[in-house]
This record gives C-alpha cells, sequence and structure tokens, in this order.
C-alpha cells in the first residue's frame, strides 16, 4: 500500500489529532472513518430512491427482497412487494439494491472511494451485496467472514454511509479496534464460516482475547455522509436501539477483490476502469 496515495486523502478520523496516514490507521486498527466523505445530494438521491420504493412497491412485481423481523424469532426474508407497511416501523434491511439501481451503484463505486478501497484491497474493489437499513440493526457482535468469506484470506472489507444524523438513541455501530489482529477463530469445519450451535466457543475466545489485547468497544455516531470503512475480521456489531423513534438510515456494502472471481467474469459488471459489481440473482425468500 503507497503512503502517499493515501495522504491524498484529509477526511478527519474519529481521533482528530490522529497524524498517522490512513494507510497506518488501517494497518494499525483495522477501520477507518471518514467524515463527510458524501456530499448532501448523494445521499438525498438515496434517501429518495428508498422511499419511492417503499410508496411504489405494491404496483411492480420487484424481484427485490427484504428481512422483516431482524434479531427477532420472527425474523425472515420476503418479497419486497409483499412486505406490510408496519415492516417499515421494525428492524428491517433491504438486501442488494445495487443490483437493480444505478443510483446505488454510483455511490458504492464512487471513484475516490474505489480509490481507497483498490489500496487497502490491492486490488480492484468487487461489489457482492449491499444492505440499505432504516433503524438499528442491534446486530450480535461478529466478524463478516461468518457469512462470506472470502477466497483469499482478508480479501474483504465493507463500508458503512451515513445516510441521515445517528445519535446513541438509535443503536449505531460498536467495534472494537485492533480486534482484526486477532488469529480467526476456526469452527470444527477448519472455516470461519459460522456454525451456529458453536458460536459460544467463539465467544469465549473472544472475549479472552479482547481482555488479554485489552482492547475495549468503541461507538459511531454520525453525520449523514459519514462513512465507515472495516476489515473482514473486525470485531462489530449494533448497539441496542433506546428510542424507537430514533431511526439510523445507512447503506452497508461488502466488497471483494476481483481478481478471485475472474474465472466467473460473465458476472463482473464493470462501472469503470477500478470499479466492478458482481451480477447475480437475487437471494430468494426464506
Amino acid at each position: 500500500m503507497d503512503d502517499r496515495d493515501m495522504a491524498a486523502f484529509t477526511h478527519n478520523s474519529d481521533e482528530p489529532h490522529d497524524e498517522r496516514s490512513l494507510a497506518q490507521r488501517w494497518d494499525e486498527d483495522g477501520y477507518l472513518l471518514l467524515r463527510g466523505f458524501f456530499d448532501p445530494l448523494r445521499i438525498r438521491r438515496i434517501n429518495d430512491l428508498v422511499d419511492r420504493l417503499w410508496d411504489e412497491r405494491r404496483d411492480t412485481n420487484s424481484n427485490l427482497v427484504i428481512d422483516v423481523g431482524l434479531n427477532t424469532a420472527q425474523h425472515h426474508r420476503i418479497r419486497f412487494h409483499d412486505a406490510p407497511d408496519k415492516s417499515r416501523t421494525s428492524p428491517h434491511k433491504i438486501n442488494d439494491l445495487y443490483l437493480n439501481y444505478e443510483e446505488i451503484r454510483q455511490v458504492v463505486l464512487d471513484q475516490e472511494l474505489t480509490r481507497i478501497i483498490g489500496q487497502l484491497l490491492q486490488g480492484t474493489p468487487l461489489v457482492i451485496n449491499t444492505l440499505n437499513f432504516e433503524l438499528g440493526s442491534q446486530q450480535d457482535d461478529h466478524v463478516d467472514t461468518f457469512y462470506m468469506p472470502p477466497r483469499k484470506q482478508n480479501c474483504m472489507l465493507a463500508t458503512w454511509i451515513a445516510l441521515e444524523p445517528v445519535s446513541i438513541e438509535a443503536g449505531p455501530i460498536r467495534y472494537y479496534p485492533r480486534s482484526h489482529k486477532i488469529p480467526p477463530y476456526l469452527f470444527s469445519h477448519g472455516k470461519t464460516n459460522a456454525i451456529a450451535s458453536e458460536l459460544p466457543g467463539f465467544y469465549e475466545y473472544m472475549a479472552r482475547e479482547l481482555e488479554s489485547r485489552r482492547i475495549d468497544p468503541r461507538v459511531f455516531t454520525a453525520e449523514a455522509g459519514d462513512l465507515f470503512i472495516w476489515h473482514a475480521q473486525l470485531l462489530h456489531g449494533g448497539t441496542p436501539i433506546k428510542d424507537a423513534a430514533k431511526t439510523r438510515r445507512s447503506l452497508v456494502t461488502h466488497y471483494f477483490r476481483k481478481a478471485e472471481y475472474r474465472h466467473l467474469f460473465w458476472r463482473l459488471k464493470k462501472v469503470h476502469e477500478n470499479g466492478y459489481f458482481y451480477k447475480r440473482p437475487h437471494q430468494a425468500p426464506s
């Protein structure tokens, strides 16, 4: 990674007097927090798109899917056009808008953003999914390789874009700086893919490692346009929602490195020279 290139980006981190380059912050902390990365107009376009999709969902036979009842026994995935109105007032996520909408692709494959991601991954970024939230996820602490391990270790990262101001009452992100340096926990099949019955072992392991390394969690409150980038092995989750009336609109994107997926060339769609997305069918309802 070339520190001279990374020095061109001057966005503030969560530590105003931190003089380290973005490359150093990434290597040492496992995340980057870039305040005010996206301008209000681009944020408004995404929010307008989501509002329009909710308003018009009954009128189209869309292939979009939504997860409703997040972190409850009622959690399941349904077609977005079948989602009842009440789904929008409880934790949910709309999956993979990037597959259908240029407005999403233009943001998640923004030229400056993909330049940063390309240097962090040391290769061309490939969008593999997007998740739109309007409320806090309240998700348990986890690492993303539970669900989508890359073909090559550490060649994945995620971004979180604030689509509105996020207060502590809205259930913001919780993350553990430097936890990406903890050796990955391997489940009984020898991989990082989570096995639900073995998760207690993972949490016992992480608790010991966090204590021995003196790692404490931080919480990310945000303003619209703020950008958070995290390493595939960074431990993170969602804090509890303290005020049910508080929303937390956000856009999450996961990226692999294009080089590992060249054999699936027919699925790799080019937006620009340094940014691609993975074209695939939408997930099936559960």
